[in-house]
């Protein structure tokens, strides 16, 4: 299968556990219907592109490891483009957090059995990049959530990142900017530790 029927599948699968998000994945759902393969993992494509990234959380401290990212001047969980050489969003999600942090030992904690499912699927408007002159454009974004054991040094990527911290568990879920993912987060982190 090639990227698209995996990501159509994967969608699939989300709506089924989610049904209640079918109007919110609707612009996803019609940007895949009218793009291939090659351009939803294509970063030049400025209609929109797949992102994958983590929630990396900590099971003995209760904590999530969150990046500040230079461009977007905010602190992220760690993520990126989707490449054309990623089999699925989940390989990149792993990909992206092991550059970004030089950390490898994650556990994929998931919402059902299928590691492939994310606990969430977000569209995201990212404005124009004065640094790289980019256009403004839409990222489809599969959010996963990986555990590891206990917090370590990270060794962040100069290039996109410049800090990082370890955030408390009470302090993430009530973001108000994931609120939409609130009552996955706290189920699936109950569910499994």
């Amino acid at each position: 299968m090639n990227m698209k029927e995996i990501v159509l599948e994967i969608l699939n699968e989300y709506l089924k556990l989610y049904p209640e998000e079918k109007e919110r994945q609707k612009q996803f759902y019609d940007y895949l219907q009218k793009h291939s393969s090659l351009e939803i993992a294509d970063w030049n494509n400025f209609t929109g592109h797949l992102v994958a990234g983590a929630f990396i959380y900590v099971r003995k401290t209760k904590r999530f490891l969150f990046l500040y990212h230079k461009d977007l001047k905010m602190y992220l969980y760690p993520g990126g483009h989707v490449d054309k050489e990623d089999k699925t969003p989940l390989d990149t999600a792993l990909r992206e957090c092991s550059e970004e942090t030089g950390l490898y030992d994650f556990k994929v904690l998931s919402c059902n059995e299928n590691n492939l499912i994310p606990l969430d699927i977000d569209t995201q408007h990212i404005s124009y990049n004065e640094r790289l002159n980019l256009p403004s454009h839409y990222h489809y974004d599969f959010r996963y959530l990986f555990l590891i054991e206990k917090e370590q040094d990270i060794k962040i990527d100069t290039s996109e990142s410049r800090d990082y911290k370890w955030l408390d568990y009470e302090e993430v879920i009530n973001m108000p900017r994931f609120a939409i993912l609130k009552d996955k987060l706290v189920k699936v982190i109950k569910d499994n530790i």
